[in-house]
């Protein structure tokens, strides 16, 4: 008798690892809501590298094996991602430029750049312009020192060069061209930390070689831990509240200033891929299950939507800033945000990405014929 095996490519859904993200999600909006909830957390930016790896096993079991036998294109893979991070990324992007344009309308300095400068007009029509095209402004920012209107786009931008190059070329890679790309990325993420004393870079034009090392190194970790995930035995439930609790550590770590460089590289080349390796393998009980799936659903809406429904609230809300009502303020905030964002991926996003499919699959034939 054939013995089933234990990760059906179409069925399995890897719920511990939307919990994963949805943990790491929570700990980039404390580092953007300092005002609410106090001195940012030095590890939590490491949160980023995570959503790399994950993004790369979660892709490759999503779309590997219809891209690697040319039942889809690398040109319809790409479309589908764009599709899938616009809807959301586009609301945020006409918050942010809502959100200057009040301020510029009503003579106020942007509170987002450390030298709370006047709004320029002009520059923030070439921020809205680039973001609706979803590729970084020439020059950073003054509105927010960064170089995307919606400041976490600078991952996803990266992400999607990314997804371009598996698409064409690396979903066909072997284990060693692919131990090669990674083994480059690792390179350049130890120069990165040494140059930055740490890895939290990639949002400027000057340390756009970190953030492209970042990805290209935590997302190809991710396909080559699918490729080779039969080989890791299953773990049992229990162990899938000890990985939520890794993440959490981590990125809670008080990490001194001068050994910063050394724990933010030990986390993205060993700490990470270990717990994706764990975390694929395990099945939560029921109870942390849907913890994860629910974190997991608000998770995309949470991280590219955090910093403008932060912005609105403090501009609107101004004593929610007062250290009277830290952390309180801001454990409220993020809390009404995560189920803000659950509720919007329900109602709005999962319904429209649902859309999309089925007017793509119909389209389709036509374009055939």
């Amino acid at each position: 008798m054939p013995t089933v095996p234990r990760h059906p490519v179409q069925a399995q859904r890897f719920v511990l690892l939307d919990g994963l993200r949805g943990v790491a999600a929570l700990f980039i909006i404390q580092r953007h809501a300092t005002d609410l909830l106090g001195d940012d957390l030095p590890s939590s930016y490491l949160g980023v590298d995570l959503f790399f790896g994950l993004s790369g096993f979660v892709l490759a079991h999503a779309y590997g094996a219809a891209l690697a036998d040319g039942r889809m294109s690398a040109l319809a893979f790409m479309k589908a991602r764009l599709l899938r991070l616009y809807p959301l990324y586009g609301l945020a992007l006409f918050l942010m430029a809502s959100y200057f344009l009040v301020l510029w309308a009503a003579g106020l300095p942007t509170p987002l750049d450390d030298l709370h400068r006047p709004i320029d007009p002009t520059e923030l029509s070439i921020a809205v312009l680039t973001g609706l095209l979803f590729v970084p402004a020439p020059f950073s920012l003054t509105l927010n020192g960064a170089l995307f209107l919606v400041h976490p786009a600078w991952s996803l931008f990266n992400e999607l060069l990314a997804n371009l190059v598996y698409g064409v070329w690396g979903v066909r890679w072997s284990p060693k061209r692919t131990l090669v790309v990674i083994g480059v990325a690792a390179v350049v993420l130890v120069i990165s930390a040494a140059e930055f004393g740490r890895l939290h870079a990639g949002f400027r034009w000057s340390e756009m070689h970190a953030g492209m090392a970042r990805v290209f190194f935590s997302f190809f970790v991710g396909v080559l831990i699918y490729r080779f995930r039969e080989r890791i035995p299953a773990i049992p439930p229990l162990a899938a509240f000890g990985c939520l609790l890794f993440v959490i550590v981590v990125l809670a770590f008080p990490t001194p200033k001068s050994l910063r460089a050394y724990f933010d590289l030990a986390v993205v080349f060993c700490g990470w891929p270990v717990l994706l390796s764990l975390a694929s393998s395990c099945t939560p009980d029921r109870v942390t299950g849907r913890l994860c799936a629910f974190l997991g659903t608000a998770s995309y809406a949470v991280y590219v939507l955090h910093v403008p429904m932060l912005a609105w609230t403090e501009l609107l809300l101004p004593q929610i800033k007062d250290d009277r009502f830290m952390p309180y303020a801001g454990l409220l905030f993020v809390a009404a945000l995560t189920v803000a964002c659950w509720g919007l991926t329900v109602s709005l996003d999962q319904p429209l990405q649902r859309f999309i499919k089925r007017r793509g699959r119909r389209l389709a034939p036509a374009a055939a014929e």
